[in-house]
Order: C-alpha cells, then structure tokens, then sequence
C-alpha cells in the first residue's frame, strides 16, 4: 500500500504519535509455568531457551478491558484530545482472543471512555501482523477530511498461561495505542505498508524459505512504493521471537543485527503479539529519540504471514 504518494497534500497534514503501553501488571518467570521446560521442547525441538533472550513475562491480573481503557486514556492524555472528538477506533488482535473477548467488547470500552461519537472496528486473521493492518487502515481513514482523529489499539493476553508457550516464543499480555491525527503533531507518518501470505505457513509447514520469501515480497513492496531502499532505514522493530531466529530471519532479508530494537523489551516482556513492535518503536523513542526525516522499518511475522511498515520521523 502507497502511503506517500500524496505527501505534500492530504497526507503531509497527518502524523503517528501518542504512544501508549500497559503491560500485564503481574512479573513471571519462565520456570512459573507448569512443566515450561516439556513444553517448550515440544514446541520448539532443539532450541535452548537459555538463548532465547527473555528473562521475563507480564501477565494481567484483571478483565482486558481495564488495560484497554488505561491505554486509550494515556494515547488521548498525551495528545489533549477528548475522548468525544474521536471519529474511529481500530482494535487489532489475535484470531484466537475474537471468541473470549464478547461481542460487546467494543461497545464496553467506548461506554467507558465516553467516545460517543466513535464508530469502532476491529481487525484480525493475520494473527501478529493484525496491527500493521490496522495502522495502513487507519492511515487510509484519515483521506476523509471529516475524519480528524484515529485511535489505534493493539491488545493480546493469555487465559492459560501454558498456552504462553508457542514454538520459539514466550507470550506477554499487552495492550498499547496510538493516534492518528491531522489536528495533532505526530512522532511519524506512515510513508507505505504491505502484507504478504506465506501459504506454507498457513499449513503449519513453514520453512526458512517460505519465510524468506515472504519478507523479501515485503521489503520489495514498501520499498518501490516509497522510493526508499533498505541502506536508508536507521532501525528495525520486529516481533520479540526467540533471538537466534529473529535474527538470522533478519539477516536472511539483508537486515543486520545492528539495525534491530528489540533485545531490551524481549529480554522484559517476552511475545506481545500485535504490540511488539509498537512497543519496540516506543522503546527507541524513549531512549535514543525518533529522528525527524529518518526512516524506520516496522515488521511483524506470524504463522502464515508477514507485515512491514516503513516510517519516516516528522
């Protein structure tokens, strides 16, 4: 998806901030979980959680909704927008939560908040790569000069916490937000976006070449559409998997370990599904600062799929 093409117009007025984290309030340690060490070599034959990266996982002691009303409320309080001035509010979350969450979920948050004149939507089958969608969605809402304001919120948790175990990570529960704006100023604007389909994945027989391929079809996507190239991104947030694959994913797609921000927040946290590279992104913001017209790549990857979103600092 071409997000640049009409920078100097419509677009150029439009800006990516407010970044908003609530992790799971409670702290856990791998050896928490029942029978982790079992489980995790099911999952993932062969790999040493020793070097997986993640000391950690956050898990909520509450209802979702509480963390999904704190999130929102930070978004809006860092931007001084009213809850009432939201036009649209994008959830992304994994397949598996659509069933727990209830089909009044949204109506519950957007009671709670006040947002009487939000419509909401929620984005999903893409598993971890739900919430770039949502961010390329929310982007296109905003062509609609009567939409001024787009809230976007990410949320993944886990009910079982042996269900954290998935082959070659370990899940947190999350939930962050961000706004889109044309009436405030943003920290990026969204220059392309793309998602590719890796059908072998999809099939629970994804292979180092399957998923090459399918980050390859990425990169070359968002690449063409903004007229930017790989040697002009300055950072990388990806998916907090295990580190020797993360990693060597990367490498395989021309990406050095250099350029990635993620080592910090796999080491606390863990998985956070659709967040990771949000928080990621937020990670680098507080610690070294989002450069103004520097170019950040923002990926995510999934059973089946992979996303990429290329940003530029404003």
């Amino acid at each position: 998806m071409r997000a640049s093409q009409d920078q100097d117009g419509h677009h150029g007025r439009v800006g990516i901030g407010a970044f908003a984290r609530v992790l799971g309030d409670v702290v856990g340690k791998p050896e928490d979980v029942p029978d982790f060490d079992a489980l995790w070599q099911a999952a993932s034959p062969g790999a040493e959680f020793a070097t997986m990266g993640c000391g950690t996982f956050r898990k909520m002691s509450g209802p979702v909704d509480g963390y999904v009303v704190e999130s929102i409320r930070r978004t809006l309080k860092e931007q001084e927008v009213a809850a009432a001035e939201v036009d649209r509010v994008i959830f992304a979350t994994s397949d598996a939560l659509l069933g727990d969450l209830g089909p009044d979920f949204a109506a519950r948050v957007l009671r709670t908040m006040g947002m009487s004149s939000s419509v909401p939507l929620v984005l999903s089958y893409q598993q971890c790569c739900s919430s770039l969608a949502a961010l390329s969605h929310g982007w296109e809402l905003l062509r609609d000069e009567r939409v001024a304001h787009v809230v976007l919120v990410f949320l993944d948790y886990t009910r079982d916490d042996r269900e954290r175990i998935r082959p070659f990570a370990l899940f947190s529960d999350a939930v962050t937000s961000c706004l889109i704006s044309r009436a405030r100023a943003g920290t990026v604007r969204l220059l392309a976006s793309a998602v590719h389909t890796d059908e072998a994945g999809l099939r629970g027989e994804d292979s180092f070449a399957s998923r090459q391929q399918a980050a390859r079809a990425v990169l070359s996507e968002v690449f063409e559409d903004s007229g930017r190239a790989l040697q002009d991104v300055a950072k990388v947030f990806p998916t907090n998997l295990y580190w020797p694959v993360t990693v060597f994913n990367a490498a395989a797609a021309g990406i050095t370990r250099e350029k990635l921000h993620f080592a910090d927040t796999l080491r606390s946290y863990g998985h956070c599904g659709n967040s990771d590279w949000l928080i990621n992104l937020a990670d680098h913001q507080d610690r070294v600062g989002i450069r103004p017209a520097t170019t950040y790549l923002a990926q995510a990857s999934a059973p089946g799929f992979f996303a990429g979103a290329l940003l530029e600092g404003v």
